[in-house]
Protein backbone atom coordinates (compact mmCIF):
# COMPACT_ATOMS: atom_id res chain seq x y z
CA UNK A 1 0.00 0.00 0.00
CA UNK A 2 2.97 2.28 0.47
CA UNK A 3 6.51 2.99 -0.61
CA UNK A 4 9.56 4.38 1.09
CA UNK A 5 12.97 4.92 -0.51
CA UNK A 6 16.02 5.81 1.57
CA UNK A 7 19.28 7.11 0.09
CA UNK A 8 21.14 5.87 3.17
CA UNK A 9 23.50 7.82 5.42
CA UNK A 10 23.71 10.94 3.26
CA UNK A 11 20.00 11.77 3.18
CA UNK A 12 19.62 15.53 2.82
CA UNK A 13 15.81 15.71 2.58
CA UNK A 14 12.68 13.57 2.41
CA UNK A 15 9.68 13.90 0.11
CA UNK A 16 6.17 12.75 1.02
CA UNK A 17 4.09 12.38 -2.14
CA UNK A 18 0.29 12.44 -2.40
CA UNK A 19 -0.90 11.01 -5.72
CA UNK A 20 -3.85 11.86 -7.96
CA UNK A 21 -7.33 10.45 -8.51
CA UNK A 22 -7.58 6.88 -9.77
CA UNK A 23 -3.84 6.14 -9.63
CA UNK A 24 -1.43 4.77 -6.99
CA UNK A 25 1.97 5.41 -5.48
CA UNK A 26 3.78 2.73 -7.52
CA UNK A 27 3.38 4.93 -10.61
CA UNK A 28 6.11 7.09 -9.04
CA UNK A 29 8.83 4.43 -8.67
CA UNK A 30 10.94 6.02 -11.44
CA UNK A 31 10.55 9.46 -9.86
CA UNK A 32 11.43 8.09 -6.41
CA UNK A 33 14.62 6.51 -7.75
CA UNK A 34 15.72 9.83 -9.28
CA UNK A 35 15.24 11.55 -5.92
CA UNK A 36 17.12 8.75 -4.13
CA UNK A 37 20.12 9.29 -6.40
CA UNK A 38 20.07 12.96 -5.34
CA UNK A 39 20.17 12.02 -1.66
CA UNK A 40 16.45 12.59 -1.11
CA UNK A 41 14.22 10.03 0.57
CA UNK A 42 10.77 9.35 -0.84
CA UNK A 43 7.61 8.16 0.89
CA UNK A 44 3.96 7.79 -0.02
CA UNK A 45 0.93 5.55 0.30
CA UNK A 46 -2.06 4.63 -1.82
CA UNK A 47 -4.99 6.86 -0.88
CA UNK A 48 -8.05 5.04 0.53
CA UNK A 49 -9.99 3.48 -2.34
CA UNK A 50 -6.90 3.55 -4.55
CA UNK A 51 -4.18 1.12 -5.57
CA UNK A 52 -3.71 -1.61 -2.97
CA UNK A 53 -5.48 0.31 -0.18
CA UNK A 54 -8.78 -0.89 1.21
CA UNK A 55 -12.16 0.63 0.45
CA UNK A 56 -14.49 1.13 -2.49
CA UNK A 57 -12.63 2.38 -5.53
CA UNK A 58 -12.65 6.18 -5.72
CA UNK A 59 -14.41 6.68 -2.39
CA UNK A 60 -13.10 8.44 0.70
CA UNK A 61 -15.62 8.85 3.52
CA UNK A 62 -14.35 12.25 4.63
CA UNK A 63 -11.87 14.71 3.13
CA UNK A 64 -10.63 15.35 6.69
CA UNK A 65 -9.20 11.82 6.70
CA UNK A 66 -6.72 12.86 4.01
CA UNK A 67 -5.18 15.50 6.26
CA UNK A 68 -4.95 12.95 9.06
CA UNK A 69 -3.21 10.58 6.63
CA UNK A 70 -0.54 13.21 5.91
CA UNK A 71 -0.15 13.76 9.66
CA UNK A 72 0.64 10.06 10.08
CA UNK A 73 3.10 10.07 7.17
CA UNK A 74 4.86 13.13 8.60
CA UNK A 75 5.23 11.51 12.02
CA UNK A 76 6.53 8.33 10.40
CA UNK A 77 9.09 10.18 8.28
CA UNK A 78 10.26 12.29 11.23
CA UNK A 79 10.82 9.06 13.15
CA UNK A 80 12.57 7.28 10.27
CA UNK A 81 14.61 10.34 9.23
CA UNK A 82 15.09 12.33 12.46
CA UNK A 83 16.19 15.91 11.92
CA UNK A 84 15.95 15.64 8.11
CA UNK A 85 13.95 18.38 6.29
CA UNK A 86 10.65 17.18 4.82
CA UNK A 87 8.99 18.43 1.63
CA UNK A 88 5.37 17.64 0.76
CA UNK A 89 4.69 16.85 -2.91
CA UNK A 90 1.18 16.67 -4.35
CA UNK A 91 0.08 15.92 -7.88
CA UNK A 92 -3.39 16.68 -9.34
CA UNK A 93 -5.94 15.69 -6.67
CA UNK A 94 -2.92 15.24 -4.42
CA UNK A 95 -1.83 18.79 -5.20
CA UNK A 96 -5.20 20.06 -4.04
CA UNK A 97 -4.99 17.90 -0.92
CA UNK A 98 -1.53 19.23 -0.03
CA UNK A 99 -2.43 22.90 -0.57
CA UNK A 100 -5.53 22.48 1.58
CA UNK A 101 -3.38 20.79 4.24
CA UNK A 102 -0.75 23.55 4.20
CA UNK A 103 -3.36 26.26 4.66
CA UNK A 104 -5.40 24.51 7.36
CA UNK A 105 -2.59 22.97 9.42
CA UNK A 106 0.60 24.94 8.65
CA UNK A 107 2.74 21.83 9.24
CA UNK A 108 6.41 21.80 10.18
CA UNK A 109 7.82 21.10 6.71
CA UNK A 110 10.60 22.75 4.71
CA UNK A 111 8.48 23.34 1.62
CA UNK A 112 5.98 21.94 -0.86
CA UNK A 113 6.10 20.88 -4.51
CA UNK A 114 2.76 21.00 -6.33
CA UNK A 115 2.16 19.78 -9.89
CA UNK A 116 -1.05 20.15 -11.91
CA UNK A 117 -3.11 20.83 -8.76
CA UNK A 118 -6.86 20.41 -8.71
CA UNK A 119 -7.81 24.04 -8.07
CA UNK A 120 -9.98 24.45 -11.14
CA UNK A 121 -11.03 21.84 -13.68
CA UNK A 122 -9.91 22.41 -17.26
CA UNK A 123 -13.24 21.10 -18.53
CA UNK A 124 -16.89 21.55 -17.61
CA UNK A 125 -18.46 18.35 -16.21
CA UNK A 126 -21.92 17.49 -17.59
CA UNK A 127 -24.52 19.59 -15.76
CA UNK A 128 -26.67 16.58 -14.94
CA UNK A 129 -23.71 15.04 -13.10
CA UNK A 130 -23.17 18.20 -11.07
CA UNK A 131 -26.85 18.40 -10.17
CA UNK A 132 -26.95 14.69 -9.30
CA UNK A 133 -23.85 15.01 -7.13
CA UNK A 134 -25.26 18.06 -5.33
CA UNK A 135 -28.56 16.33 -4.60
CA UNK A 136 -26.98 13.08 -3.44
CA UNK A 137 -23.93 14.35 -1.50
CA UNK A 138 -25.73 13.95 1.83
CA UNK A 139 -28.11 11.15 0.83
CA UNK A 140 -25.69 8.75 -0.89
CA UNK A 141 -22.15 10.16 -0.41
CA UNK A 142 -20.64 6.85 -1.49
CA UNK A 143 -22.30 6.90 -4.91
CA UNK A 144 -19.61 6.19 -7.50
CA UNK A 145 -19.43 7.98 -10.85
CA UNK A 146 -16.88 7.74 -13.66
CA UNK A 147 -14.25 10.49 -13.60
CA UNK A 148 -14.52 10.91 -17.37
CA UNK A 149 -10.74 11.27 -17.53
CA UNK A 150 -9.41 11.32 -21.09
CA UNK A 151 -6.23 9.26 -20.78
CA UNK A 152 -4.74 10.74 -23.96
CA UNK A 153 -4.43 14.03 -22.08
CA UNK A 154 -2.14 12.61 -19.39
CA UNK A 155 1.11 12.81 -21.34
CA UNK A 156 2.54 13.24 -24.84
CA UNK A 157 4.35 9.93 -24.26
CA UNK A 158 2.15 7.22 -25.78
CA UNK A 159 3.89 4.50 -23.76
CA UNK A 160 2.87 6.23 -20.52
CA UNK A 161 -0.75 6.41 -21.63
CA UNK A 162 -0.77 2.76 -22.73
CA UNK A 163 0.73 1.63 -19.43
CA UNK A 164 -1.87 3.66 -17.51
CA UNK A 165 -4.75 2.12 -19.48
CA UNK A 166 -3.47 -1.42 -18.84
CA UNK A 167 -2.59 -0.91 -15.17
CA UNK A 168 -4.93 -3.13 -13.09
CA UNK A 169 -4.46 -0.87 -10.05
CA UNK A 170 -5.69 2.23 -11.90
CA UNK A 171 -9.39 3.08 -11.94
CA UNK A 172 -11.60 5.83 -13.36
CA UNK A 173 -13.99 6.28 -10.45
CA UNK A 174 -14.85 9.01 -7.96
CA UNK A 175 -17.51 9.12 -5.27
CA UNK A 176 -19.88 12.01 -4.68
CA UNK A 177 -18.23 12.75 -1.32
CA UNK A 178 -14.69 12.81 -2.74
CA UNK A 179 -15.78 15.03 -5.64
CA UNK A 180 -17.44 17.54 -3.31
CA UNK A 181 -14.60 17.35 -0.81
CA UNK A 182 -12.00 18.10 -3.47
CA UNK A 183 -14.02 20.93 -5.01
CA UNK A 184 -14.64 22.51 -1.60
CA UNK A 185 -10.94 22.20 -0.78
CA UNK A 186 -10.07 23.91 -4.07
CA UNK A 187 -12.39 26.82 -3.28
CA UNK A 188 -10.92 27.09 0.22
CA UNK A 189 -7.35 27.13 -1.10
CA UNK A 190 -8.06 29.80 -3.71
CA UNK A 191 -9.83 32.02 -1.19
CA UNK A 192 -7.14 31.60 1.50
CA UNK A 193 -4.01 31.53 -0.68
CA UNK A 194 -2.73 34.77 0.87
CA UNK A 195 -2.45 32.92 4.21
CA UNK A 196 0.15 30.43 2.92
CA UNK A 197 3.20 30.39 5.22
CA UNK A 198 5.25 27.60 3.64
CA UNK A 199 7.58 28.02 0.65
CA UNK A 200 5.90 26.32 -2.30
CA UNK A 201 6.64 25.75 -5.98
CA UNK A 202 3.72 25.12 -8.34
CA UNK A 203 4.31 23.55 -11.76
CA UNK A 204 1.61 23.23 -14.40
CA UNK A 205 1.43 22.37 -18.09
CA UNK A 206 0.04 25.14 -20.29
CA UNK A 207 -1.96 22.56 -22.29
CA UNK A 208 -3.28 20.63 -19.29
CA UNK A 209 -6.82 19.59 -20.25
CA UNK A 210 -7.64 17.97 -16.89
CA UNK A 211 -6.78 20.59 -14.26
CA UNK A 212 -6.63 24.21 -15.32
CA UNK A 213 -3.32 26.12 -15.20
CA UNK A 214 -5.45 29.21 -14.55
CA UNK A 215 -6.16 27.84 -11.08
CA UNK A 216 -2.43 27.67 -10.39
CA UNK A 217 -1.93 31.19 -11.75
CA UNK A 218 -4.72 32.50 -9.55
CA UNK A 219 -3.35 30.82 -6.44
CA UNK A 220 0.25 31.93 -7.00
CA UNK A 221 -0.91 35.47 -7.75
CA UNK A 222 -2.45 35.75 -4.28
CA UNK A 223 0.63 34.79 -2.27
CA UNK A 224 4.29 35.70 -2.12
CA UNK A 225 5.14 32.21 -0.86
CA UNK A 226 4.52 30.35 -4.13
CA UNK A 227 6.83 30.23 -7.13
CA UNK A 228 4.98 29.40 -10.35
CA UNK A 229 6.38 27.60 -13.39
CA UNK A 230 4.14 27.01 -16.43
CA UNK A 231 5.58 24.44 -18.84
CA UNK A 232 4.74 25.48 -22.39
CA UNK A 233 2.83 22.84 -24.36
CA UNK A 234 2.83 20.31 -21.53
CA UNK A 235 -0.05 18.05 -20.55
CA UNK A 236 -1.16 16.97 -17.06
CA UNK A 237 1.59 14.63 -15.85
CA UNK A 238 4.76 16.70 -16.04
CA UNK A 239 6.70 13.86 -14.40
CA UNK A 240 5.72 11.61 -17.33
CA UNK A 241 6.25 13.99 -20.24
CA UNK A 242 9.09 13.31 -22.74
CA UNK A 243 11.04 16.18 -21.11
CA UNK A 244 10.51 14.85 -17.56
CA UNK A 245 14.23 15.07 -16.80
CA UNK A 246 14.04 18.85 -17.27
CA UNK A 247 11.10 18.96 -14.85
CA UNK A 248 13.06 16.89 -12.34
CA UNK A 249 16.10 19.16 -12.66
CA UNK A 250 13.88 22.19 -12.01
CA UNK A 251 12.45 20.58 -8.86
CA UNK A 252 15.89 19.53 -7.59
CA UNK A 253 17.24 23.05 -8.16
CA UNK A 254 14.32 24.50 -6.18
CA UNK A 255 14.79 22.01 -3.33
CA UNK A 256 18.53 22.72 -3.14
CA UNK A 257 17.87 26.46 -2.97
CA UNK A 258 15.49 25.94 -0.06
CA UNK A 259 17.96 23.67 1.74
CA UNK A 260 20.81 26.15 1.30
Amino acid sequence: RGMIQSPGENTKAVIILVHGIGEHIQRYVYWAELFRKEGIGFAGVDLPGHGRSEGRRGHIKSYVLLGEMIDILLKSCNKTFPGIPVFLYGHSLGGGIVLDYLLRRNPNVKGAIITGPLLRLAFEPPKFKLILASVLKNLIPGLIQPTGLNTSHLSHDGAVVEKYINDPLVHGKISVSLFHGSMNAAKFSLSHASELKIQTVILHGSDDKLTSPEGSREFAGKTGMAELKIWDGAYHELHNEPFKDEVFAYIINWINRKLN
